[in-house]
């Protein structure tokens, strides 16, 4: 593989990649080079850079892959990689036809903005393989987890900061990661947190993501006293973090990630007093904080509910509705990207994506989800209640609960906005599938 060679050829740089691409994505905004270029990220340039420098290198001095263990890249690479190849050319294939037939039967013009879904597919592709390829062994998980947990706590630290106006941090450092949604923090009852994305809604939904990670770790992992205590106060401030940010979308994941995991906790462990306990004490924790939020906090919810009166879900509709007039026109391979005769605000990624691609196209899409999701599902049945795993095989067992949880949470908020076309978002969930992936490629 292309990760194996280069100044990736051994495990602990891969490592190092990795963290500095996900603590990107988790950190930073994107930048400006100029107003006529797209905005770019770290994260991009971590990636692309490191494999063109893989590439190069490998042309000039024909590097073997190295292993820190002794053991062959390929016997834990090559069923992972094979499944994410197949992935990605199904739906690239899908991209390209639908493209074609829109330049040809629907007369839709294809032009540098349309290109650069490849590049987008691309980077996604380039992340989920770099971590794919990582050996995952208790040393590396410990970095990864511990480096996460520092992103965490910056993200952690500047919301509440944003919430309280600390030293009038609203001024001077939000606008900094708040790029065109700063009203939604400093104008607003009660104030959106953005934390270090643009968008509270996008916060709302990274905070339920890491939510399901706590929770699994609360629920499933074998902790003593102070362990559990420790996941169960994490897990409030992360549901506390998700209010923080007034995203019904978010909220209405986080009630979807807490009954799906419970209820597979409960049936897991056979309705055993361990586990009624746990799942007892996280709902009193998530009620106490949805009834000790601002009065503005539920009059905004409330809101919510009805369609007839909420703006919100009226402009969401609104932003949706053409989608569907298109989609009925050509459903099959519909239009194209078709970027610039097109709107690409679609409150609505199933609908965008179906308007460009069709429904083939939006099978290939969700597959992009759905694949790794079933292969943590397998891997998560396995775990064995009355015979705990240690260590890095309990580790990675976790993770796949928790990926599937993560999954159901992007599907529900795909419905309002989209995570494929949000690169700081998605660049944190292909890292994730590429741990998914790669363990199961292993025998372990």
């Amino acid at each position: 593989m292309f990760w194996n060679t280069g100044i990736t050829r051994t495990n602990s740089n891969k490592l190092m990649l990795i963290i500095a691409v996900m603590l990107s994505a988790m950190l930073l905004p994107s930048f400006e080079i100029r107003s006529s270029l797209p905005r770019v990220r770290l994260d991009d340039a971590l990636i692309f850079g490191a494999f063109a420098l893989n590439l190069l290198l490998g042309l000039i001095h024909r590097t073997r892959p190295v292993d820190d263990f002794g053991f062959s890249f390929e016997e834990g690479q090559s069923r992972g990689l094979r499944a994410v190849n197949k992935v990605f050319l199904f739906f690239l294939a899908s991209i390209i036809v639908s493209n074609v037939f829109a330049l040809v039967f629907l007369k839709m013009p294809f032009g540098v903005r349309d290109a650069m879904e490849g590049v987008t597919l691309a980077k996604y592709y380039l992340a989920i393989t770099l971590a794919l390829s990582l050996d995952l062994h208790e040393g590396e998980f410990e970095g990864l987890r511990n480096a996460f947990l520092v992103g965490l706590g910056i993200i952690m630290l500047l919301s509440w900061s944003q919430f309280l106006n600390l030293a009038n941090v609203n001024a001077w450092l939000t606008p900094f990661f708040a790029l065109s949604h700063l009203d939604n923090l400093v104008n607003a009852n009660p104030p959106r947190v953005l934390g270090t994305f643009d968008n509270p809604n996008v916060m709302g939904i990274v905070s339920v993501l890491i939510m399901t990670l706590f929770v699994t770790w609360f629920y499933f992992q074998r902790n003593d006293r102070t362990k559990a205590a420790i996941f169960f106060v994490a897990t409030g401030l992360t549901i506390k973090l998700t209010f923080m940010t007034i995203s019904r979308t978010a909220l209405l994941a986080t009630a979807v990630a807490l009954t799906f995991l419970s209820l597979w906790g409960l049936f897991k462990f056979h309705w055993n007093k361990g586990i009624l306990l746990k799942v007892g004490l996280l709902a009193m924790l998530t009620l106490a904080i949805f009834f000790t939020s601002p009065r503005d906090f539920t009059a905004r919810m409330n809101e919510g509910t009805d369609i007839k009166t909420s703006t919100s879900a009226q402009g969401h509709i609104l932003r949706a509705g053409s989608a569907f007039v298109f989609i009925k026109q050509s459903p099959i391979l519909g239009w194209g990207t078709a970027k610039d005769t097109m709107t690409t605000l679609v409150d609505d990624e199933y609908a965008l994506v179906t308007r460009r691609y069709g429904v083939i196209g939006l099978a290939f899409y969700l597959w992009l989800f759905l694949r790794p999701a079933l292969a943590a599902l397998r891997r998560g049945r396995l775990l064995n209640p009355y015979a705990f795993e240690y260590g890095i095989r309990e580790a990675k067992t976790l993770l796949s609960i928790a990926f599937v949880a993560a999954t159901l949470v992007i599907l529900v908020y795909n419905i309002t906005a989209g995570a494929f076309y949000n690169l700081q978002l998605m660049t944190l969930v292909a890292l994730f599938m590429g741990l998914i992936y790669r363990t199961e490629g292993e025998s372990d």
